[in-house]
Parts: C-alpha cells; structure tokens; sequence
C-alpha cells in the first residue's frame, strides 16, 4: 500500500513538473526570459512558490533546460536544411546558407532579448548551460561535415583540419549574434551573419 502511495505521488510530482516546463515555455514564447519571474509560472500552474522549488532549482535553472531542449531541436532544423540542399552545392554556399538559417533561427525562434538572457546565463556559468557552449553539440558536427566535403572535393585549404575550422564558424556565428544583443535594432543579424562568414570562408579557399 505504501508503495502504491509512493508511485502515485511520483507520478503527480512528474505531472506537476512538466506542467510548470509546459507553462514557462508558453509564457517565455508570449514575452521573453526576463519578463516572466517564477510567480507568473506558479499562479496559472495553481501551486506554491515552495513547490516550484521542489521541481526547480531557480528559474535559471528551468530556463537552462528549456534552451537546451530548444538548441537540439533547432539543430535537427539545420540537419534536416542540409540534407534538402543540392548535393552539387559548393561547402561554401552551403556554409553561408547555413548562416542564414542559423540568423533566422535567432531572430524569428529566440529573439534578441531572450539571446541575450542566453548570453548571460553562459558567462555567470549557469547550472545546464554546457549543452549550448559545449563542443559536442550536434551543430558542430553539421558544421564539420560540410567543412570535410569542401576540403575532400579541394574547394578549402587542406592545411587547416576541419575540427578546427567548424569551431571557428561557430565562434563567428556566435560574435555576430552577440552584436546583434549588444546593437539591437542598429543591427541586421543576417546580412551581417553572411558578410562575417564570407570573410571566414574566402580566408581558407584553395587558391
């Protein structure tokens, strides 16, 4: 009896968890990051601040989870962007046509306010961020393949390996997202995205 008890209550604690992951989400798509504080989350899920806390570390905490989650998803967007373009395509127009997805992404998914809650939560190292600064997330591997077939078919320099040049890339995707934060609205986050990039690219172009 107790046991059946024990499970009821882990299944509600499951429920009530996930609710408050499913209401946080909606509310941070209706306004950004910043502007939802953890009663917002607690009121419309009918349960106590005390009880959020059970679940959530903080609402940092919560909102790592949630960007995480979001990253893998958008990254099965690039994949899923890759595979639909010309197997004749060029690695380097394919890099710049990735930049524009990743732009667009940024802009129409995240939002430049609540990319520069992202920005802050990596550099106080938040708690759940090193899905989205670490190095084995899948856009990495995306990016190397793409960087592998430029320099297999001698479109890139063969000197530089392609580890190292997909971290680069999205080093640089990442220094134009940042200025588009620290600019915002006296910046174009796509065209700039496709101008830094082309520089990145024309750089390691066999000659």
């Amino acid at each position: 009896m107790k046991e059946k008890k024990f499970d009821k209550r882990k299944a509600q604690g499951a429920e009530t968890k996930k609710r408050l992951y499913e209401i946080a989400e909606r509310l941070y798509k209706e306004r950004n990051f910043s502007d939802v504080n953890v009663e917002d989350i607690t009121e419309e899920a009918g349960i106590t601040k005390g009880a959020f806390y059970v679940h959530y570390d903080s609402k940092d905490a919560l909102i790592a989870i949630l960007i995480a989650d979001h990253a893998a998803k958008a990254d099965m967007d690039y994949k899923a962007f890759l595979e639909s373009l010309p197997i004749e395509m060029p690695a380097s127009q394919a890099l710049l046509s990735l930049a524009e997805k990743i732009a667009d992404t940024l802009t129409n998914t995240f939002g430049y306010k609540n990319m520069a809650k992202i920005y802050q939560m990596l550099l106080s190292g938040t708690e759940g961020t090193e899905a989205i600064k670490g190095y084995g997330r899948e856009l990495y591997a995306l990016v190397y393949n793409v960087f592998e077939k430029g320099i297999h078919s001698g479109e890139f320099i063969s000197s530089i390996e392609a580890e190292t040049l997909s971290r680069h890339f999205v080093m640089a995707m990442r220094g134009v997202s940042y200025e588009w934060c620290v600019h915002y609205p006296d910046f174009d986050l796509r065209e700039n995205a496709i101008i830094h990039c082309k520089l990145l690219i024309e750089g390691i172009k066999s000659k």
